[in-house]
């Protein structure tokens, strides 16, 4: 038996090798192909890519207005290049191509590190590789975008985390706020957990597993904070020192946010204009339909509940329902974005349906009703505190986003994904196969689908 257990282990180990091995040569391969389809600037690289060359000829003061993102991402890609002198499209897009290795190591540690000895190793292995190859984050492997490094800095800070390395987490979060100033909220979202995990620690009863998912959690974590107050006004200010003093890095973090919002005058860098902040409660539906777009395997399984809440609770249902139309009629919005860029797939879906059709808005509610259910549901076995400030970090990120853009939704998608129940089988092996069809139906759109502008030189193609 014991021989047959190591014969198992080296197996597998050959296996996770092999594997990986296949997908950075396959990686790599389409990386060069695609590299030679696409050798000039696309789309948003028109700013990024000149802005990195400044910078690795170390021209720190030139800066393009219409950037809206900390230069975080070309500090880093000169700091690279420059000193070997690679400094060109190829080499420049190469940090995502690596980026992109180093997100499937950090997916990788993160499903280890969440769920240790509780799930198979090879479930969590294939879940990485799901999570990698996860298409609106894939697709930017072979460009020079924020978005890949971006989630590299976000896991990393994640992954440190959750070994209990708080002050070298939240130094990692100011880091990917430099990348992506609304990754502040998710040092927030961390910041929460750090506070919730502090204050389980001064409970006088551990939370028993049957109600730690439920409302009754935040019940008990406010008993717990008010224990402390009646104990008496000394005991009460060492409980709050004790918490800002574990809480302080992430509190620098957000003071450092607050001087350069201040400073500023908002959040955008550059073109203020192109990203102006309203309240697009919308964003959530379509949110909660990008998720079940790529894990639907995961959601079908939740219909019969959701038609036994409805005949159960058909008066509270009703509400929702209202409720979401009410808000689709009042506030689908559009950015003139969507409405002119064609080189986007928004662009298509707003034109051809959402915006040509008012009926296709109105059809979509029941979709959006049981998505919504179905993403809670995917959810609701962790603590119901973090749900909360799940649920809080996405609306914050979301809603105040004017623009329909699937890459706003990649991180919150991540966190999402990583804190969904142990999966069956088949519901691996289908999310695989959901990501390797639109993977190759999203890359061969791109190669072959070409048109021209008039006041562009080069051709132009179609991408998230």
């Amino acid at each position: 038996m014991i021989l047959k257990g190591n014969s198992q282990s080296i197996y597998y180990s050959i296996y996770k090798y092999v594997l990986f091995i296949i997908f950075v040569i396959s990686t790599a391969s389409l990386f060069i192909y695609l590299n030679r389809i696409q050798p000039h600037y696309f789309i948003d690289e028109m700013f990024h890519i000149p802005q990195t060359l400044q910078y690795c000829d170390g021209n720190f003061t030139v800066w393009d207005s219409k950037i809206t993102t900390l230069p975080g991402l070309y500090f880093l890609s000169a700091a690279i290049l420059s000193p070997v002198n690679l400094c060109n499209i190829l080499y420049i897009r190469c940090i995502n191509l690596f980026g992109t290795f180093a997100n499937l190591y950090l997916t990788y540690s993160l499903m280890k590190q969440i769920h240790k000895n509780k799930w198979e190793d090879w479930m969590q292995l294939e879940i990485a590789y799901n999570i990698t190859m996860f298409p609106p984050l894939f697709f930017w492997f072979f460009l020079y975008y924020t978005d890949v490094v971006s989630v590299n800095i976000v896991l990393l800070m994640l992954l440190l985390h959750f070994r209990t390395y708080y002050k070298i987490s939240a130094f990692v979060g100011l880091l990917s706020i430099l990348i992506r100033q609304t990754n502040v909220i998710w040092v927030i979202f961390l910041a929460m957990e750090r506070l919730v995990d502090l204050l389980h620690q001064h409970m006088q009863k551990p939370i028993t597993s049957n109600v730690i998912n439920t409302p009754i959690h935040l019940k008990l974590l406010w008993k717990s904070i008010m224990d402390k107050v009646n104990i008496g006004k000394i005991s009460f200010i060492k409980f709050l020192i004790e918490i800002s003093i574990n809480l302080f890095p992430y509190i620098i973090v957000g003071v450092i946010f607050l001087i350069f919002l201040i400073w500023n005058g908002g959040i955008v860098v550059g073109d203020h204009t192109a990203h102006v902040p309203v309240i697009h409660i919308s964003q959530l539906f379509y949110f909660s339909v990008f998720i079940f777009s790529f894990l639907w395997p995961y959601m079908i399984p939740h219909y019969l509940k959701f038609f036994q809440n409805i005949q159960n609770h058909w008066i509270l249902s009703s509400l929702i329902f209202a409720l979401i139309t009410v808000i689709v009629h009042c506030n689908t919005l559009v950015h003139p974005y969507v409405l002119a860029d064609n080189r986007h797939y928004t662009f298509y879906i707003w034109n051809k349906f959402m915006g040509k059709y008012v009926i296709f808005r109105y059809i979509l509610i029941p979709v959006y009703c049981f998505t919504i259910y179905s993403t809670l549901y995917g959810i609701s076995h962790i603590r119901f505190a973090t749900q909360i400030n799940f649920i809080f970090c996405t609306v914050i990120v979301l809603i105040p986003q004017l623009l329909l853009e699937p890459r706003y939704f990649i991180i919150p998608y991540i966190f999402y994904r990583l804190s969904m129940r142990k999966p069956k089988t088949w519901q691996i092996v289908m999310e695989s196969f959901t990501n390797s069809i639109i993977n190759f139906l999203q890359f061969f759109i791109f190669v072959n689908k070409v048109f021209y502008w008039e006041d562009q030189t080069y051709p132009q193609r179609i991408s998230w």
